[in-house]
Order: structure tokens, then C-alpha cells, then sequence
């Protein structure tokens, strides 16, 4: 499940009701779900969910939930604005099966961006076919440090506007895995550029924005004994993107990723690992190259700080519950970018670190409010508002 739209490169991507502050998503990402989640036991208006039902016969278990939103991240500052979620089964779906959900949210933070989404997450026949996908309009401010995996710590800042659409279609072929195709289009706009700055002079594909349009095939296997707060099991998965000029695009590349996430328990808590690579070829805007930071890629680095064709990425974290409603964590990150695959180890590795603070916003569901301090390799603090864990 996208819970909104990825307004990163980082975005991620999760199933259920798992929160992604996806970004990726892409991304779509995860700040906006963040306070989403935040405010939701405070100003839930969920309706009845027989009322509901008898009101619509094709649906049962419904609600619908209205509420204030607020976030925090380094790449937005504080964020506010409002957002509903629809949750619901289909009349013939179980009661054990995962609910579809609608959304659609609004936020404006303190560099003056504009987040407008609406993603979907429907499942059918008892979750044999997982359909979803996200509509949505950004304005966003972008920081850019250059290309590679060696840039100087000073930044130059971009503005940029787009209209996305995704369509993601999955089919479980046996218990656990699901195979399927996806959609991406986003209509990429820089609309202002710091005079002097690399992306004034240099020739960058993708300065000037551009026309993003492909198709890809999802291969996901997902054995988690939880969605939002797993103990054991694993979360693999493999997508390929393939951006062609014959879909309308205005750049031919070709995207693979994979990510992998393992959790199993420690003591009287859990571990949790991710590995994550991405590589790329073609010509290749900046703006969709592999990057490291932001919320849940090395926490403590700014998002785009280093950013190429190749990246690969080795984190850990453990959790655990310290009292009630409380607990805590400890993460750590390692990775770099490279232009070629052949070249990523012999590159530097670039380290991240930090600590955080978890308090249990719904016990059944459990939805844990994240916050969290990183740090890196260069002595930056970065702090982090969201929910649900970063993977």
C-alpha cells in the first residue's frame, strides 16, 4: 500500500495498511502519511461500519476518517494540512483479508510546498489480485549536491512541479508472492534554478525537467508476520522500469531494484535488516537517478546527498518495546552510488547512524509514531517526524 505519493526518488513501497512515507513511494514517500497517522486516534470520524454496509451492499466494514495532518523532515521542515482515508473490504472479500483504501490528502510546509495526492490500495478475491496506484500534483523545493558519490557538502536549490500517475496491478501466483506490471508518468517541470548553479551551466539530462513515461514488472514476496511492526519473516522484492520514448517519454532508460528486508528476534526485541540495490542505464534525468538519504534510505543524509546510475545500500536496526506504549531504536546505514555497478566497491562507503523514540498509536494495528535524530559521516543532525517504521 501507498498511503501517498512519493515526492522524492525514496518512496517507497509497503501492502496492507502499511504507511509509506513512499514517498517513492515514490514517495512517495512517507511525509505525509506521517502525520496521517499522528492525529488519527485524536480526530477519527469514522462512521459506523453496519450504517455503512446496509448503505452499500457491494461493500462491508467501511469507515471513513477525516483529520489535520502535521510532519517534520529535513527536506520539508514543518508540514501541515488535511486528509481523509477510506478503508473498506468488498462484500465477499473475509474478514481476514487486507482492506482497499482510498485517499486524499493536502499539505504545505515551511519551503513552500505543495503536496496534493490520492493513492489507492484495493484488494479482491481475498487478496489474490492487489491493485493500486496514486494521482497526484507536487510543488516541491529540492536541494541538489551534484552527481556522484563524492560531492562538496554545499547544495543549490531547485523548484519543480509535477502531475503523477501510477497504476500498479499484482496477481498471487502462491501464498506470499505476487507477480505483476506497473505504470509510472510523472510530467517533470524545474521551474527555478539558482543562477550560477550546476544545473544553470552544466549539461545535465533533466535540467530543464522532462516527460516521464514506462512500464515495469513487480516480482514481491512478503512472508512479514506483521505489516507495520514485524518480528519475523521477510519482505523481497524485485522491479524493473523500463522509460521509453514510444510511451511519450522524453528519455529512454531502463531502472532494476531490489529491496529485501529480513526481521527476526533478539533478546526481548527485533532486528530488523534491509538491503537495497538500484541500477540504471540509458540516458537517465537527475532527478530519477539512485540516491541515499531521506527518511527511510541512511537516515541522517539529507535525500539526494549522493546520487547516481548505481547505488547499494546495508542497514540495521533494533527494536524494542520499553514500557507500555513505548520504545525504542537503534539504526545504522552503509552504501554508496558509483556510475557503473563494476565500480560501486571500489567507491568510498558512506556511513549513517542515529537513535529514536516509538509510542504505540494503535495497539491492534500496531502503528508505532516514529521519531527519530541521524547523523553521518559529516557530523549533520537530522531530525524525523513520521510513522510506521522505514522498513
Amino acid at each position: 500500500m501507498q498511503i501517498f505519493g512519493r515526492v522524492g526518488r525514496n518512496a517507497s513501497t509497503a501492502a496492507g495498511f502499511q504507511v509509506q512515507l513512499f514517498m517513492k513511494q515514490n514517495t512517495c514517500s512517507l511525509l505525509l502519511s506521517v502525520a496521517l497517522m499522528l492525529l488519527m486516534p485524536l480526530f477519527s470520524l469514522a462512521q459506523n461500519e453496519d450504517t455503512l454496509q446496509q448503505k452499500k451492499g457491494f461493500i462491508q466494514k467501511s469507515s471513513l476518517i477525516a483529520l489535520p495532518i502535521v510532519f517534520y523532515t529535513p527536506e520539508t521542515r514543518l508540514g501541515g494540512g488535511a486528509a481523509a482515508l477510506y478503508t473498506f473490504r468488498f462484500a465477499r472479500e473475509s474478514a481476514e483479508s487486507r482492506p482497499s483504501q482510498l485517499q486524499f490528502g493536502l499539505a504545505y510546509t515551511q519551503e513552500k510546498q505543495v503536496l496534493s495526492y490520492l493513492p489507492f490500495d484495493i484488494y479482491v478475491q481475498d487478496e489474490k489480485w492487489y491493485i493500486s496506484g496514486e494521482l497526484g500534483y507536487y510543488r516541491y523545493v529540492y536541494r541538489f549536491f551534484g552527481l556522484g558519490n563524492e560531492t562538496p557538502t554545499e547544495s543549490e536549490t531547485f523548484e519543480a512541479t509535477y502531475p503523477r500517475l501510477q497504476l500498479n496491478a499484482q496477481y498471487m501466483v502462491r501464498p506470499q508472492l505476487y507477480l505483476g506490471t506497473w505504470y509510472w508518468m510523472d510530467d517533470y517541470r524545474i521551474t527555478k534554478r539558482e543562477e550560477g548553479g550546476a544545473l544553470s551551466k552544466a549539461e545535465i539530462p533533466g535540467r530543464e525537467g522532462g516527460f516521464i513515461s514506462g512500464l515495469g514488472l513487480i516480482v514481491n514476496y512478503d512472508s512479514r508476520n506483521h505489516i507495520f511492526y514485524p518480528t519475523t519473516g521477510q519482505r523481497l522484492q524485485f522491479r524493473t522500469f523500463f522509460n521509453r520514448k514510444q510511451l511519450g517519454s522524453r528519455f529512454n532508460f531502463d531502472r532494476y531494484t531490489m529491496d529485501w528486508s529480513y526481521y527476526f528476534p533478539v533478546g526481548k526485541g527485533v532486528m530488523a535488516t534491509n538491503v537495497v540495490g538500484e541500477f540504471l542505464s540509458g540516458e537517465v534525468p537527475f532527478q530519477q537517478l539512485a540516491l541515499i538519504g531521506g527518511p527511510r534510505r541512511m537516515r541522517g543524509f539529507f535525500e539526494g546527498r549522493f546520487r547516481d546510475k548505481s547505488l547499494w545500500i546495508l542497514q540495521a536496526e533494533y527494536r524494542r518495546v520499553i514500557k507500555g506504549i513505548f520504545g525504542m531504536a537503534v539504526f545504522g546505514g552503509m552504501g554508496n552510488v558509483a556510475p557503473q555497478a563494476s565500480k560501486l566497491f571500489r567507491e568510498k562507503v558512506h556511513l549513517a547512524y542515529g537513535l529514536g523514540l516509538r509510542i504505540r498509536l494503535s495497539k491492534q494495528d500496531k502503528i508505532n509514531l516514529r521519531i527519530d535524530v541521524g547523523w553521518n559521516e559529516e557530523g549533520n543532525l537530522s531530525p524525523y517526524l513520521t510513522v510506521a517504521e522505514a522498513f
